[in-house]
């Protein structure tokens, strides 16, 4: 390994993950030298035969790479992630080189990844790419870190520097969501973000120039795969025949729910997708005709798709549009029923009865008791968990969107947060069929507002609900729930 901020990134996070199986640093220029608890080869072929190696993770300048697979064909090594770049996105040149490697890998069998990627997280066999927290902020604040070339330094090979930055082992959490990734630095970010979402990964992939193993390799594989319970994508270009793509979207989606965010949608898209992977981007009216024929979930954000993982891992689809809306005050009702119905859902009225139930203890006085509802600040947590059952029972109504404000709550009855939370999670019986989306709406703009808005959305997934960030976010999550819905009602 010859690049050093990525290939000492991979090492740092595969020794914080306690990755446990051999792994053999190979670098000429460091023969015999020991790193991180391993020693560098000069050579693949100088590697100790008596346990065989799995996967070659390749470093190097782009022109020294065939001759690096060719040695690691006679090797007998099966897989190689090609960190590299310096291919096809930089034109024909590259391509070529592509080329070169393709035809030596399969004279040998060695299948590919990449290049131009950072491989794949699996926390089975913690194998990952990803750091922990602690040690990318120590590594931004250590003076004699940033910007260094970190093993070829002025002062030789002092390889102690980096021991206090593996203090802080990674722990690799198992989940139900793949992904499946043009993009190194959104799949790192997903990776870090999704914890404090309450959400982990079955396995994630980057696929970079997919040369050789491309996203119908991968996508047939979580199709099929019993630990993954929804598949997400961002995808920026398709290497292979479109027809095959959309024929196994079709299989997959009526086992399991498929989210992919396309990037590169409008025309400075097409060029940004050109220089990053060296593929075209296609025309997106396309994936959205795509999207209705398979019934895939498009999204067209990384917000919305972690909003889409969220809704999907909590969530049946709606049966109905049907919405009944909870608000905070006059004017924030009137918003929240303009962009509810912008985004294809319905509003259907109270029965006379509900409301009758409802004015028993909220005064129509300064209040609205149809659709949305608004009381003025008048209801109490216990008053509102009651309004969130009778509207569950309201046949109208397959999905209550609720305004949830953690601070005025808690600074006015005294509950706290686990109790806000376990409120919401018991409001609606689990079989009932119907949904409970809040939103988060702080009151103030204090620190200790601020934090308990991110408490309650932390806490939110675990018991079985999503805190959105908006209403615009709510209810896009629950019209594209819906719309799935009636895919599955139609083909199965």
């Amino acid at each position: 390994m010859q690049n050093p901020s990525g290939a000492t990134q991979l090492l740092i996070s595969l020794k914080s993950a306690n990755f446990a199986n051999p792994i053999y640093l190979v670098n000429p220029k460091y023969a015999g030298k020991d790193f991180m608890g391993y020693t560098f080869y000069d050579s693949v072929a100088s590697i100790k035969d008596d346990v065989p190696i799995d996967l070659a993770i390749i470093g190097v300048p782009a022109l020294k790479t065939p001759s690096l697979v060719e040695e690691i064909g006679k090797k007998g090594i099966p897989f190689v992630h090609m960190f590299t770049s310096g291919f096809s996105e930089l034109g024909k040149q590259g391509k070529k080189l592509e080329e070169n490697l393709i035809e030596i890998a399969t004279k040998y069998g060695v299948r590919i990844l990449g290049p131009n990627c950072m491989g794949i997280h699996n926390p089975d066999s913690n194998l990952t790419f990803i750091m922990p927290m602690q040690t990318v902020m120590d590594t931004i604040n250590r003076d004699d870190i940033r910007g260094r070339d970190i093993i070829d330094n002025q002062d030789g090979l002092d390889l102690d520097e980096l021991s206090d930055l593996l203090s802080t082992e990674k722990l690799i959490n198992k989940g139900k969501v793949s992904f499946i990734s043009q993009s190194g630095g959104i799949a790192f970010t997903h990776g870090m973000i999704s914890q404090g979402l309450g959400y982990s990964f079955s396995k994630m992939v980057l696929l970079g120039n997919q040369i050789d193993l491309d996203l119908l390799d991968f996508l047939r594989y979580f199709g099929d795969d019993p630990e993954t319970k929804i598949i997400s994508m961002y995808i920026e270009n398709l290497k292979r025949d479109g027809n095959k793509f959309v024929q196994l979207l079709k299989e997959i989606t009526l086992k399991k729910p498929i989210i992919i965010w396309k990037g590169g949608q409008l025309q400075a898209g097409h060029q940004a997708v050109m220089s990053h992977t060296g593929g075209l981007a296609g025309d997106y009216r396309m994936w959205k005709s795509m999207a209705k024929q398979t019934g895939v979930i498009l999204v067209d954000s990384f917000i919305e798709l972690t909003d889409m993982i969220q809704s999907c891992l909590v969530y049946s689809p709606p049966k109905t549009l049907g919405t009944a809306v909870i608000s905070n005050s006059g004017g924030t009702a009137v918003e929240s029923t303009d962009i509810i119905e912008r985004n294809g859902l319905k509003m259907p009225l109270l029965s006379q009865e509900v409301t009758n139930k409802i004015n028993q203890f909220i005064p129509e006085v300064n209040s609205n008791l149809k659709n949305p509802l608004e009381f003025g600040g008048k209801a109490n947590l216990e008053q509102t968990i009651n309004i969130i059952k009778m509207l569950a029972e309201e046949p109208q109504f397959s999905s209550i969107i609720m305004t949830a404000s953690p601070e005025f709550i808690i600074f006015r009855g005294g509950v706290s947060i686990d109790d806000y939370v376990n409120e919401f999670a018991n409001a609606i019986p689990p079989d009932s069929g119907k949904l409970l989306l809040c939103i988060t709406s702080s009151m103030t703009m204090f620190e200790q507002g601020v934090k308990m808005n991110i408490e309650f959305r932390s806490k939110s997934l675990p018991n079985g609900f999503v805190a959105y960030r908006s209403t615009e976010a709510a209810a896009k999550c629950c019209y594209r729930l819906w719309e799935y819905g009636q895919y599955l009602e139609k083909h199965r």
